[in-house]
């Protein structure tokens, strides 16, 4: 699980925390920044988004197992290419595009792609969810109501029935948007042959603009 942790000169992108019980420790430091406040504590100098990784080898293909998606999905390229060095495999392409498509896939998962708004109000609804309102609310509609009542965590949003299933037909149409953009990053990373390309590929781009919505769409 990803922590802050702070630390009082810059950390190396991963640290090797040794050898225990069969099992190797690495710690994996992403997205590292220095703090300008000259008045903070000289040990809060630098932090980071950190986590303790438990590896069944010292291998990249290891790390990428045990790594989550959305962590690696913040490293940046210098990060990316520090992590495949600290391995030895900074050479080998297959290891950069293995680490590339789990850091898409990573992408996918963040609020950076799983966010529209509403009212303003930025919120998400995974598959799961949007298919199980998509069934209640047409269930309430055949059965004659006119307003649903819509739950985005604690939020609760009144609409017409009819309204809340032409957003929700919206949200759906948007998240396959997405899709189709990772789904064609992860397939243009297995065409590549460069590391150079590799290293330069942008994860982030070709996603559509968040999607917004009006209560009184």
């Amino acid at each position: 699980m990803t922590q802050i942790c702070k630390f009082s000169t810059k950390p190396a992108t991963i640290v090797d925390g040794g050898y225990k019980k069969g099992q190797y420790i690495v710690w994996l430091n992403l997205s590292v920044s220095e703090n300008q406040d000259t008045e903070v504590n000289p040990l809060d100098k630098f932090e980071s988004v950190t986590d303790r990784l438990v590896l069944s080898s010292h291998s990249i293909i290891s790390f990428i197992e045990a790594v989550e998606d959305k962590h690696l999905a913040i490293a940046s390229n210098e990060e990316i290419a520090a992590i495949l060095t600290y391995f030895q495999m900074e050479s080998d392409i297959e290891s950069w595009k293995a680490i590339r498509q789990k850091q898409i896939r990573g992408y996918d998962q963040t609020e950076k792609v799983n966010c529209f708004y509403l009212a303003g109000q930025p919120l998400w609804l995974d598959k799961a969810t949007r298919v199980g309102l998509v069934n209640s609310v047409s269930a309430e509609k055949r059965d004659g109501c006119t307003i649903t009542d819509l739950w985005f965590g604690n939020i609760m949003i009144q609409l017409p029935v009819d309204d809340a299933l032409s957003k929700l037909d919206k949200i759906e149409l948007y998240a396959k948007q997405c899709y189709n953009v990772t789904a064609r990053h992860i397939a243009d990373i297995e065409k590549i042959n460069s590391i150079e390309e590799l290293r330069d590929y942008d994860i982030t781009s070709d996603y559509p603009p968040f999607l917004e919505l009006n209560i009184t769409e």
